[in-house]
């Protein structure tokens, strides 16, 4: 019996079927590829209620730092960067905020995002800042943490929980709710 009595319709050949497979793949839903928790939880929003995302960054002096290493105490967690008006206008607050933390018991760590460590270290000195500040220089944790533009603040409690967050520029009295969301009266 000859292929076109049982095969009207032309089959592709060679790299057709290459073509043919690698479109039927992109179209097809995830079954049967490899699915890691870990990967679905980076691939969701963190919100409140929800645990903070792990990182590791160097900071502006070389010093490693992660979110492990605030566990225990709450964590006022900014992501900034130098060329940002809003974020230029709250830095002030975070500065403050950072230089009363010792005292009333959380800390508070600044991320610079979309920036260089050229640009930070000059804006550091030029604003006299004094909080610890991380680089986050190939947007690993600005990506984790859904970071769309700068400024935004992340509210952590003790035990590394979301509690509160904030987009855009902080106040006074929105640091106030939010560090009393945290646990701070």
């Amino acid at each position: 019996m000859s292929n076109k009595k049982l095969f009207p319709v032309r089959l592709p050949t060679g790299s057709a079927w290459l073509c043919a497979g690698a479109l039927a793949l992109t179209l097809m839903p995830d079954v049967g590829r490899a699915q890691h928790a870990q990967h679905s939880v980076q691939n969701s929003a963190p919100t409140v209620g929800t645990p903070a995302i792990p990182f590791e960054l160097r900071t502006l002096d070389g010093k490693a730092i992660s979110l492990e290493s605030f566990r225990g105490k709450p964590l006022v967690l900014n992501f900034f960067a130098s060329w940002c008006d809003p974020c230029r206008e709250e830095m002030p607050l975070i500065n403050e905020l950072a230089a009363q933390s010792g005292n009333k018991g959380y800390s508070v760590l600044a991320i610079a995002v979309e920036d260089s460590r050229a640009a930070v270290t000059e804006y550091t000195k030029e604003s006299k800042l004094t909080l610890p500040i991380a680089l986050d220089l190939n947007s690993t944790v600005k990506r984790a943490y859904r970071i769309f533009g700068p400024p935004a603040t992340f509210f952590i409690d003790r035990q590394g929980i979301i509690r509160d967050i904030i987009i855009g520029p902080l106040t006074l009295e929105r640091a106030s709710t939010a560090l009393a969301n945290v646990g701070l009266r």
